[in-house]
């Protein structure tokens, strides 16, 4: 008898998982990194906004920076700090988008299309923005990119930065974002 049940559970998630497929649609941005000498150097953030430019969700933002780093240096990822509201952040929240300063490479954040208090967003236009902070006080690199989750298919999105100040050090701190829309 028990394996019948057990067939049979097995049976019905198989079937339902044909029937109701998972919703596994997300944006995954992939930012190519390269760890930089100097004070203030090395810190960035990865958030998604709606069409009106609020924060829905942030994907990562540097320990440093996130804990408090925007107050001893105002110039770490201001926009992110202005957006997020920082400075009222739970510790909860703080630990839950947060990690160390990456290691040089390609560095992939999943927006898995929910906000930050895990609602799923409707389809429409998004935008996901990479600002780093790359020469401290003030020199910051920002990539936009936009997605419609209402597009029938799969969608990769290559962006271009914008540079605050014509600061030559550091600028090679983040050298590409692109990201993949998948359905």
């Amino acid at each position: 008898m028990k394996a019948k049940t057990l067939f049979a559970v097995f049976f019905l998630m198989m079937f339902a998982n044909s029937v109701f497929p998972k919703n596994d649609h997300k944006l995954e941005v992939t930012v190519s990194y390269e760890r930089q000498e100097g004070r203030g150097s090395n810190q960035y953030a990865v958030w998604i906004e709606d069409k009106d430019g609020k924060l829905l969700k942030t994907l990562y933002v540097t320990r440093f920076t996130a804990e408090g780093g925007y107050v001893s240096r105002p110039g770490c990822t201001p926009l992110w700090v202005e957006k997020s509201g920082a400075k009222s952040l739970s510790k909860e929240q703080v630990d839950g988008i947060t990690g160390a300063t990456p290691q040089t490479g390609d560095h992939t954040y999943t927006w898995d299309l929910t906000d930050n208090e895990g609602n799923k967003v409707a389809g429409g236009e998004y935008t996901f923005l990479v600002q780093g902070t790359y020469t401290y006080p003030d020199h910051q690199i920002l990539f936009k990119g936009n997605v419609n989750l209402s597009t029938p298919e799969e969608v990769w999105i290559e962006t271009t930065p914008e540079f605050s100040s014509d600061e030559v050090k550091n600028k090679g701190m983040i050298k590409k974002v692109t990201a993949q829309y998948t359905k």
